[in-house]
């Protein structure tokens, strides 16, 4: 198990001071603050959790302005950004009480940024991201000078099996889980597709290229793909405009990557939890489709993962490990995952995961090997618990975080 020695540098830094996590009560949120808390107490870090009501008033949040022992107040996405305490902006209320306030953008910046629109200039105000390439992204096409860091914590307590023997592992009944929506930030694909026929048409064709392009690359940011169509084309776009068709290429290819998993896994008899299961793929599917909330519900996946056998996913960014594969390794569960650079440098093929491309046929050997070899798919399912207990792998980062939390 992991020890709280291993974080006394934290603790020490916070020594006496108090951490407010603030967010919309919504189940999502809920499971994202249940991981942070973890690392928290590990850390030994004071904190206190606020919900709010989704409307732009949140009188709730005058608590942590009112302690003397705030020493920073953390918010998902853009919640903060648009909270008002009467007729006045929250994060103005906290500049004057020295309180930095961090904004963690749990997706591709060219998606968040366009809904930020009253603290841009703040100076209380930091970023952290989930992966490097966001973190570039932000400093290239929205904030050079902005204090920012990359942290994720991706193990939620839920998940964890205590039972990692070889016969528990053979009586779970699903041989895999894949956890995938397909409707995206910007929409479905259907209405992605239509926002890109609006553009002019140069623009248009860079953006299909890029698109085209970015399927199948598992080592670079997506977004060098419009850059190099944008390019070739001399179309120099402004920051704004940039977000919109860069956050196209990072939603359509999402669409595309989760698809073609559902067209390959349709075949297997796995377990499919999506909001919109394409219709071509479930009328002859050996796999069974799930959608209702109590299938798609955060809590409720994690819980489930102890049931699997394996739980394949795929990244936000490719140099990021995404929580749900974080958690299949804490409940004992075999990560089926892109090849990624992330992934390639956390685990080996066939020995500690199993790694799939786009453009061959190696996600089909991956869901062939947990469905019909089940013995075989634990020796990698136990080579891999290891790093359920890994302070680095389950909080990369969050020492970062901390240091923003100092004025």
């Amino acid at each position: 198990m992991i020890t709280s020695s291993v974080f006394r540098t934290a603790a020490r830094r916070l020594f006496g001071h108090k951490l407010y996590v603030c967010h919309v009560a919504h189940e999502n949120d809920r499971a994202s603050t249940q991981t942070l808390a973890e690392y928290f107490r590990l850390a030994n870090v004071k904190y206190a959790t606020i919900e709010f009501n989704p409307s732009g008033q949140r009188p709730e949040l005058q608590a942590c302005l009112d302690d003397r022992g705030t020493v920073a107040v953390i918010g998902y996405n853009s919640q903060l950004d648009h909270s008002w305490i009467g007729d006045r902006k929250f994060i103005a209320l906290a500049a004057e009480r020295g309180i930095p306030v961090i904004q963690w953008i749990f997706d591709h910046p060219s998606l968040r940024w366009p809904e930020f629109a009253h603290n841009l200039d703040a100076a209380n105000v930091r970023y952290v991201f989930v992966s490097h390439f966001c973190e570039q992204y932000f400093r290239r096409y929205v904030a050079p000078e902005a204090r920012t860091a990359v942290a994720c914590c991706v193990i939620n307590p839920l998940s964890r099996a205590d039972d990692l023997s070889q016969d528990a592992f053979l009586r779970r009944d699903i041989p895999c889980l894949i956890p995938l929506n397909l409707r995206r930030i910007g929409g479905t694909a259907e209405e992605l597709d239509a926002r890109i026929r609006e553009l002019e048409p140069r623009l248009a064709d860079a953006v299909r290229e890029a698109i085209a392009a970015a399927r199948h690359d598992l080592d670079n940011p997506l977004v060098l793909h419009l850059e190099a169509a944008l390019a070739r084309r001399g179309i120099e776009l402004p920051n704004k405009t940039m977000h919109v068709c860069a956050s196209m290429v990072e939603d359509m290819t999402h669409v595309w990557r989760r698809r073609r998993i559902f067209e390959v896994a349709a075949r297997f008899p796995v377990l499919i939890q999506t909001d919109l299961p394409p219709p071509e793929f479930v009328a002859s599917a050996v796999a069974t489709f799930r959608t209702t909330p109590e299938w798609t519900d955060p809590a409720a996946t994690f819980a489930r993962m102890k049931s699997c056998r394996s739980v394949a996913s795929v990244s936000l960014t490719n140099d990021m490990v995404h929580d749900r594969t974080a958690n299949a390794i804490n409940a004992g569960c075999v990560a089926i995952v892109e090849a990624n650079v992330a992934y390639r440098r956390w685990f080996r093929h066939g020995e500690t995961a199993l790694l799939f491309r786009y453009d061959d046929d190696s996600l089909e050997r991956c869901l062939d090997l947990v469905c019909h070899r089940p013995g075989q798919a634990y020796e990698i399912a136990r080579r891999s618990t290891p790093l359920r207990d890994d302070p680095t792998f389950r909080f990369s980062g969050c020492g970062d975080l901390l240091t923003l939390a100092q004025w």
